[in-house]
């Protein structure tokens, strides 16, 4: 097993192969694990560790407390010509989303819109994957999640206990002119629990105003998270993000059928994931030259802003991930944190090494 206290780096190919491997030998079919590392390699690959590969050791404790089906697939147990319902079965959330996500990608092609809800899947990862799927389909998403089967990781806002999880949105488009889509994925909380992960396993601070301790005193230690008895994450924005995350709870939790956080449901520590999305085609009906040059010209608009005191240039979300992609398009490289997890858990399972390079710390 390799220790190394070094950064490892390794093609995307071998990294994708990996992944797979580790997924395979833990009883997932051949076609869930493809889509499985698919999706953790590309959340590395445009920066978001926190998604990716290092992801495997939680899913092996739900593996192995029954709460991950590594055969789990979606059903379609709804359909109403614009309105798709699925169940999850506790699938794997990269490959039941996918699934999911394909079909209402299928029904907006020939009705120019569809709602999805799914309920029951396991944790579906990193939200932008899909709004990418979207986006280059010429879909213009939005999306809600919320988590249940598990202790509650935000406080509200003025609370000094969790009573909420991070609950995410997503907003995904295309734009013109060969742009990145426009990709909006964030947490309703000011940092995501695997984000507090990897920061504690690299010994960082998080940032100010993220966190609560167990006495609902501040900190940047994200250790706090993970103490018996933990502390909270806080809403991004005080007020606004506590009710973008209430929305996402209810919409969410309670038009799919899953379930919100409330007491009188298990939390059984798996991070269960339901879903309300919305998918649209932008250009559907009409002045679709207008619609475009609108939008490229409030791209423009917002680029020409002339920039703080050492900032380089405005941006628009969706530009970092690209980047990022580009900065990756052949190798990855995981810290030794993260390596070393991925080595113990490889060993585990009998799994060996993909073919690596060791970097210089």
């Amino acid at each position: 097993m390799d220790v190394s206290s070094n950064a490892v780096t390794v093609t995307l190919e071998e990294a994708r192969s990996f992944g797979a491997a580790l997924v395979r030998a833990q009883g997932a079919p051949e076609d869930i694990a493809q889509d499985v590392a698919e999706h953790l390699v590309e959340a590395d690959r445009v920066g978001y560790t926190s998604h990716g590969l290092s992801i495997l050791g939680s899913y092996r404790k739900a593996l192995d407390a029954g709460l991950l089906d590594p055969q789990g697939r979606a059903e379609r147990v709804n359909d109403r010509g614009t309105l798709l319902a699925f169940e999850g079965h506790h699938g794997y959330g990269q490959h039941v989303g996918r699934d999911v996500f394909k079909q209402g990608i299928a029904r907006t092609r020939e009705r120019g819109q569809c709602i999805l809800t799914l309920r029951n899947s396991h944790h579906l990862g990193r939200m932008g994957h899909y709004g990418e799927m979207c986006a280059h389909a010429g879909f213009v998403l939005l999306a809600f999640t919320n988590v249940i089967d598990r202790n509650p990781t935000v406080a509200p806002f003025g609370g000094a206990q969790a009573r909420m999880t991070t609950n995410p949105l997503c907003f995904a488009g295309p734009l013109p002119d060969g742009r990145p889509p426009l990709i909006v994925d964030m947490a309703t909380s000011t940092i995501a629990v695997n984000k507090a992960r990897v920061l504690a396993a690299q010994g960082s601070e998080a940032p100010a105003g993220a966190l609560i301790d167990a006495e609902g005193r501040a900190t940047t230690n994200p250790g706090a998270l993970f103490t018996d008895p933990p502390g909270a994450l806080l809403p991004f924005g005080g007020h606004k993000g506590y009710a973008l995350g209430l929305v996402a709870e209810l919409l969410a939790g309670v038009l799919s059928g899953g379930g919100t956080i409330q007491p009188e449901r298990p939390r059984r520590g798996a991070a269960t994931n339901n879903l309300f999305a919305l998918i649209l085609d932008p250009q559907v009906d009409f002045q679709s030259d207008w619609r475009t040059h609108e939008v490229g010209a409030f791209i423009d608009y917002l680029l020409d802003t002339p920039p703080q005191p050492g900032v380089d240039r405005v941006q628009y979300p969706g530009e970092y991930e690209a980047g990022n992609r580009a900065k990756h398009a052949t190798h990855l490289t995981f810290d030794a944190a993260i390596w070393q997890g991925l080595s113990t858990l490889a060993h585990d399972l009998s799994v060996p090494l993909p073919a690596h390079r060791t970097d210089p710390a």
